[in-house]
């Protein structure tokens, strides 16, 4: 795998956020809830913990992720580029990991704002630093498990409509199966709330760090990742 290959092909896509009034809305959008929930909980409850920040914010990216990953491969196939990609001289998994570093990446912009409203508490008081880091480590893992799967289900369909849903059909699966697991008795019931995102943002909210839980995620990753190569290996045969 050349690493030169997959940043030209992430940083084209880097570009085509930033080229499109979509990506600068999602930015505003993201902001403005971020900073909505920062400005009320903090008002609410006095105290300098960016807990209640993720924890409503996270479920907002069930709605942005659809917008943000449905292009990544319906518009190469809808503008004609994909043939072309995907018999280059680039391997497949260069062409999804270049594609998936790209959605990263602009995710990396997204949360940087929230750096305004960390300084905001250090400056206004003491928050303690381990369950700052530890949202943000499960946040972040979460966000890439939620783009992997996005990227996925673009390599599933031209139309960027039609990836979207199947990208928020999948997350909100994801997200309530655990309640459903709640009711369900015995080990169907605990596999149900194993494969929960939720049920592994608990302990990151706390501060936890556990490495079941990051093993999780990754897995998620991979699999979404391995997934859309092979979508693409199908099509290319």
């Amino acid at each position: 795998m050349n690493a030169n290959k997959v940043w030209a092909i992430a940083r084209k896509d880097i570009g085509h956020y930033f080229a499109s009034p979509l990506g600068y809305v999602v930015l505003a959008v993201f902001f403005l809830v971020t900073g909505f929930f920062f400005a009320l909980i903090v008002e609410q409850t006095r105290q300098a913990s960016m807990v209640p920040v993720f924890q409503n914010t996270v479920i907002i990216f069930l709605f942005i992720t659809p917008m943000i990953t449905m292009r990544l491969w319906s518009e190469e196939e809808k503008s004609g580029t994909a043939e072309l990609l995907i018999t280059s001289p680039l391997t497949l998994w260069e062409i999804v990991l270049g594609k998936y570093l790209a959605v990263c990446a602009f995710f990396g912009v997204m949360l940087s704002s929230t750096v305004v409203y960390l300084v905001i508490m250090m400056l206004a008081g003491n928050p303690d630093m381990g369950p700052v880091i530890g949202n943000y480590v499960g946040y972040g893992l979460a966000a890439m498990s939620f783009f992997a799967i996005g990227l996925f289900a673009s390599t599933l369909s031209e139309n960027q409509i039609v990836s979207a849903v199947i990208t928020f059909g999948i997350l909100l699966m994801l997200w309530v199966i655990g309640a459903a697991g709640g009711s369900a008795q015995g080990v169907f019931g605990e596999l149900m709330k194993y494969v929960s995102i939720f049920q592994h943002l608990e302990d990151f909210f706390k501060g936890v760090i556990d490495l079941s839980h990051v093993f999780y995620f990754v897995s998620i990753i991979f699999i979404s990742l391995f997934f859309s190569v092979k979508v693409l290996e199908s099509k290319r045969n």
